[in-house]
């Protein structure tokens, strides 16, 4: 096997045991002497990789002493704000050693330099991060077609982690999909257990941007990227891409099925699997917006990796597209359910915003579907994002989320006779005082009573704090004068 192969594989082979050991120390404890024993063994890994950099590291003693101070003040002090800062300045000093290693001492830096290593170091090493997984599967042969197999089995792998990912959220979405996982792999996904996992991805990959970072060089990338195989390098990558989406894609039509079975097909069949139409639909809202957010970031990606940005290359295209149509339909399921909480509560502003960011998200969706078909640029996308977020917020504004958010909930009261009325006095602003003071003229008993104590602490509020012309403000003025002029 290649140095270079072997070198990287040994890097993620350490990096993955220090996500384990991470979760050993920190997983549901309190953090402690576990933060210095955790950079004792991180730092000792950077010393045994490579020989050649016992050197550099013995020129940055100060900055390991650094380190360890700080992480073992963490063992000593309970301040929780000074705990927060000696992590933080360990976190830094760590950082600040990658760079040291990589031949950019700190000495010599100008404050222009930390500024900009402050926000972009971290993306550079997650950024080597991705490159280094890249690196595995670029094994030379001259085996007739071990090269395609080489990067397809490459493209199972990297879907692993998306799909555990992926299972783990549509099973806490929906109790009859999770009830089928359970029964055909015989586990039991807890949320522990999904912590425990998402924990464990998240000190893989930092482990892995740190020593990545540290030991594998930019320079040294192009000459792995070389292959003599009959397969080049970017129609690997698009093989890769298509068994990756293709795997996503097969999920995502088997939770698809659950959907259409179940939350679309009514309550008969809900009822057979052992569960009320309130039970299975009115939860999931959440798990399924993630869903679709890294769907859209896990698209967006994989045309980047497979770099066939300016050309139209079906082996990446029609799972792409599949997987966005699949999406779709996931996301009108969300909103489905999203619908139902309303129903059953009453709107709110979370769920408001919810709402007004599926359609966003939807359009998002839109838009890479169409930069795939018309092979459009990146800044197509980007530029058609910060279009539709600049016309979402607008939209927003336009439509005063309280007032809205109260006249549906009245209109609701009015059918059901139920609302919330502490929600209604105290959690909505004055944008929607019109409609709380209707609220006010319908309701008896406790309930209006209860309303008339918060209109008249608002009422209070604003009339004590109306004397300055800085704070002058339409909706308040408005709420003022309405309220003055009712007879509460």
């Amino acid at each position: 096997m290649d140095r270079a192969i072997l070198k990287t594989s040994l890097i993620i082979l350490a990096s993955l045991g220090l996500a384990f050991l991470f979760n050993f120390l920190f997983f549901e404890k309190q953090i402690g002497i576990s933060v210095l024993i955790f950079n004792i063994i991180l730092l000792a890994t950077v010393f045994l990789l490579e020989s050649r950099r016992r050197t550099q590291f013995k020129k940055t003693w100060w900055l390991v002493l650094a380190i360890l101070f700080f992480t073992l003040m963490v063992g000593i002090r309970a301040n929780e704000l000074l705990t927060f800062l000696n992590v933080c300045a360990a976190f830094g000093l760590l950082v600040l050693l990658a760079n040291e290693l990589i031949g950019i001492p700190a000495p010599l830096m100008k404050l222009r330099d930390y500024l900009i290593f402050v926000f972009l170091a971290p993306l550079r090493m997650l950024g080597r991060a991705l490159s280094i997984i890249s690196l595995i599967g670029q094994i030379r042969s001259t085996v007739k077609h071990r090269d395609i197999w080489v990067r397809a089995i490459k493209g199972a792998i990297m879907a692993v982690p998306i799909l555990i990912i992926f299972a783990i959220l549509f099973s806490q979405a929906d109790l009859v999909f999770s009830s089928f996982v359970n029964n055909f792999f015989n586990i039991n996904i807890s949320e522990r257990a999904a912590q425990y996992i998402v924990l464990l991805l998240f000190a893989f990959v930092a482990s892995l941007s740190f020593l990545s970072y540290i030991f594998v060089q930019k320079q040294t990338q192009p000459a792995l990227a070389r292959e003599k195989s009959g397969v080049s390098a970017q129609s690997g990558r698009e093989i890769e891409m298509m068994v990756f989406l293709g795997l996503i894609s097969v999920l995502f039509l088997v939770f698809i099925v659950f959907q259409i079975t179940y939350l679309f097909g009514g309550e008969a069949n809900i009822a057979k699997a052992g569960f009320t139409y309130a039970q299975y639909a009115r939860r999931g809202f959440w798990e399924l917006l993630a869903v679709a957010m890294l769907s859209l970031a896990t698209l967006f990606a994989s045309q980047k990796y497979a770099g066939i940005e300016s050309k139209k290359e079906k082996r990446f295209l029609i799972p792409a597209l599949i997987l966005i149509a699949e999406v779709a339909i996931i996301i009108v399921s969300a909103f489905k359910r999203l619908s139902l909480y309303i129903d059953a509560y009453g709107m709110t502003e979370q769920r408001f915003y919810a709402a007004g960011f599926i359609m966003l998200l939807s359009v998002l969706f839109i838009l890479l579907a169409i930069k795939f078909i018309k092979t459009k640029k990146e800044n197509f996308f980007t530029f058609g994002a910060l279009l539709s977020i600049m016309a979402f917020v607008a939209a927003v504004n336009i439509m005063n989320p309280d007032a809205f958010i109260a006249k549906y909930n009245i209109e609701q009261y009015d059918r059901t006779d139920k609302i919330d009325v502490i929600y209604m006095g105290y959690y909505l602003s004055t944008d929607a005082e019109n409609w709380k003071i209707e609220l006010y003229k319908k309701l008896q008993g406790e309930d209006k009573n209860a309303l008339r104590e918060l209109l008249q602490k608002q009422k209070d509020y604003l009339q004590k704090n109306s004397g300055n012309w800085q704070s002058t403000n339409f909706s308040r003025g408005r709420a003022l004068k309405l309220l003055q002029e009712a007879e509460l």
